[in-house]
């Protein structure tokens, strides 16, 4: 009983040191921090897009006048095969076809006359080299066989060779052209080259005729509207 008198003093002076104790590893348990949130590493992680593109300013363009360009210009550029016509360059780029052949003219000494018969200014037996040279590039060349005649064809009118390489025959074709019988072209009538020319050797409503110094200078008319379609000099056999 003594005894048990002796420890319930000890048991009452430790029991404060045990709830001081139990207090304060509780109040530790209460202030330690909360375990943080892990990341799972594993987990695709997106950040937002920041545009740190900025709007870039408005700037105004007052149009300046553009320079004027002529519609014919574009117009031969286009032609030209130029797809795309930049006003600038349109002078530069403009690609002129060339000027057409200018016709061939004949001296007045040239002129048809019975004492000296010629049709483009041309007499028989001239050699092939004079003529090729003073008319210049043929547009066609062939060869008659039966007659063994060289032609060369100028367009608006033909010029034919013997086997001697000179002048066998002239044939005006064209009414462009001025065939050198004094102002007489085809497409003029049958009177105009009688009043011309004078009085033919032969006068048909299909041909008219002029024979001197051993050559034919033919002409023959339409009879429809009475208009000369060629001219023709050649030998007179």
């Amino acid at each position: 009983m003594a005894m048990n008198n002796l420890i319930r003093p000890i048991l009452i002076g430790c029991m404060p040191v045990a709830i001081a104790s139990f207090l304060v590893t509780g109040c530790q348990e209460s202030s330690a921090p909360a375990p943080k949130a892990t990341i799972d590493v594993t987990t695709t992680y997106v950040p937002s897009q920041v545009n740190q593109e900025t709007t870039p300013p408005i700037t105004v363009v007052t149009p300046t006048a553009t320079p004027a360009v002529d519609e014919s210009m574009k117009h031969e550029a286009q032609v030209a095969g130029i797809t795309k016509v930049d006003q600038g360059d349109v002078p530069s780029q403009i690609i002129t076809s060339p000027k057409p052949t200018a016709k061939p003219k004949i001296k007045a000494e040239d002129a048809y006359q019975q004492e000296k018969p010629t049709l483009m200014g041309l007499k028989l037996g001239t050699p092939k080299s004079s003529v090729l040279e003073r008319f210049g590039k043929v547009k066609k060349q062939f060869v008659m066989e039966e007659d063994n005649i060289e032609v060369y064809d100028f367009n608006d009118f033909s010029v034919g060779f013997n086997s001697k390489g000179t002048l066998e025959f002239v044939d005006v074709h064209s009414i462009d052209i001025d065939p050198g019988l004094h102002g007489l072209r085809l497409g003029q009538s049958q009177q105009d080259a009688i009043a011309i020319l004078g009085k033919p050797d032969t006068n048909s409503t299909y041909v008219l005729s002029y024979k001197a110094q051993g050559t034919l200078l033919k002409i023959d008319i339409d009879p429809h509207d009475n208009t000369i379609q060629s001219i023709k000099l050649f030998a007179n056999s």
